[in-house]
């Protein structure tokens, strides 16, 4: 459903202030010059004490600094700061925290400048994550969410969106008759784009957002679906987020500041996502594999999204994916958790590229304990009644631990069918895709 960002503010009579969030109650305005300045006297300090993290700090980010006839100052520190937060100098830096604050009073008081003012908008994101924070940041335009995960289950090739849609609602809520009728609206929804002056597409660096990304491309390339003009932004990192995961982690003023990263779609990214889909879909991995070995200059972040889709292939040492891995993994070192433990392990630690919430992961597991041989166990549900369940107990089974040692494969015991978008792994049939990962290569076997 579209919903009007404008009249969404207008509804919201006493707005909370930027930083809080009723689903992320820590989220705050992470930065703060007074603070910086503080962390870049500590990092001086613990380079004096000759304390390793430090030095190393100065090597990968001020090199030069060390090399010097003088020990380095205090302005040599606040370079290094600068640049691990992804600025080239301390007053870029500085600079970017005096807009974050300006832009904080601008919506603290309120009446925001509509920086999406003049033309007709949509903004297009594949979740709700920041709908309320940009009516708070000031947007006036439309907003669609279009979000099917096509990071989890089967992504077929069909002649038929309704067939497609079909097989996508069956995966997502196989115990919801009506599921099709809200997924395939969605659907429906993009072809309102091309009544829009302007289309504006946010997305992050990860697999969910890219493989949507790469759909949404697929689909506007083909000219009379398209509004006047495609613009979209793939953010990857943020100043003041030591691990970004998300547009939802940002305050409004961040998605204010943004908005100068917008850029218009190409022809060439149009093209990249046309090949990127058709690769999701196929029931071959191996030119999603060429794809994601070639790079994928036009759209920088897709590659990389690209590659972590296809680890979730069995691998060659032991079939797991590298989802399960990452999970037998967590268990092994930490010993046994409760499930909401695990996610939190999983999501903030040991995933590299988060792509998945909480329900896509906890398929996960239960599939490594629902085998014959499972290789871990779970003594109750996990999930609960506020998300993930804080009592249930996961716990890891020897032959999970053969399988981390490589000495067992979950495909041959686990015959339960997956999908890695197109491609269908089901340990009954005689071959399946396999993911090399010392090659960097897909095979059959």
């Amino acid at each position: 459903m579209i919903v009007n960002l404008a009249e969404l503010r207008r509804r919201r009579a006493n707005p909370p202030p930027p930083e809080f969030d009723a689903h992320n109650p820590g989220r705050r305005n992470p930065l703060s010059l007074e603070q910086q300045r503080k962390r870049a006297k500590d990092l001086l300090h613990s380079l004096r004490s000759s304390e390793q993290n430090a030095v190393t700090r100065f090597q990968l980010h001020s090199p030069e600094s060390l090399n010097a006839d003088q020990s380095p100052k205090l302005h040599d520190a606040q370079q290094v700061i600068a640049r691990e937060n992804g600025f080239r100098k301390w007053t870029d830096f500085k600079a970017h925290i005096d807009r974050m604050q300006v832009e904080r009073q601008v919506t603290l008081q309120g009446s925001v400048p509509a920086l999406d003012a003049g033309e007709r908008a949509l903004h297009i994101r594949c979740g709700m994550d920041i709908l309320h924070d940009l009516a708070l940041a000031g947007f006036d335009g439309d907003f669609l969410s279009f979000c099917d995960p096509y990071a989890e289950g089967p992504v077929p090739e069909t002649q038929s969106l309704k067939d497609f849609v079909r097989i996508r609602a069956k995966y997502l809520e196989p115990d919801n008759p009506e599921s099709f009728t809200g997924l395939y609206a969605s659907y429906l929804e993009l072809d309102l784009a091309r009544q829009y002056s302007v289309a504006f597409i946010w997305t992050e660096h990860d697999s969910h957002d890219q493989l949507i990304l790469a759909r949404l491309l697929h689909y506007f390339n083909d000219a009379p679906a398209r509004p006047n003009r495609l613009r979209m932004i793939n953010v990857t990192h943020f100043p003041g987020f030591e691990r970004f995961v998300g547009l939802g982690q940002l305050p409004p003023q961040a998605l204010r500041l943004l908005w100068d990263d917008f850029q218009d779609v190409s022809d060439a990214q149009l093209i990249m996502g046309k090949q990127v889909w058709n690769g999701v879909t196929s029931s071959n991995p191996e030119a999603l594999m060429e794809i994601a070995r070639a790079g994928t200059p036009s759209i920088p972040t897709m590659g990389p999204a690209l590659s972590r889709h296809i680890q979730e292939l069995p691998s060659s040492r032991n079939g797991l994916s590298m989802t399960e891995e990452l999970t037998l993994k967590i268990l092994s070192e930490k010993g046994q958790m409760t499930a909401a433990r695990l996610w939190s392990w999983y999501h903030t630690r040991y995933e590299p590229r988060p792509f998945m919430g909480d329900s896509g992961y906890l398929r996960r597991v239960e599939g490594l304990a629902n085998a014959e041989q499972p290789a871990l166990s779970i003594n109750g549900r996990l999930d609960g009644a506020e998300g993930v369940n804080h009592t249930t107990k996961v716990e890891l089974l020897p032959f999970g631990e053969r399988l981390l040692r490589n000495e067992a494969d979950w495909l041959a015991s686990n015959p339960a069918e997956r999908w890695v978008g197109g491609v269908r792994i089901d340990g009954r049939q005689a071959f399946n895709w396999r993911f090399d990962g010392d090659r960097g290569a897909v095979y059959r076997r």
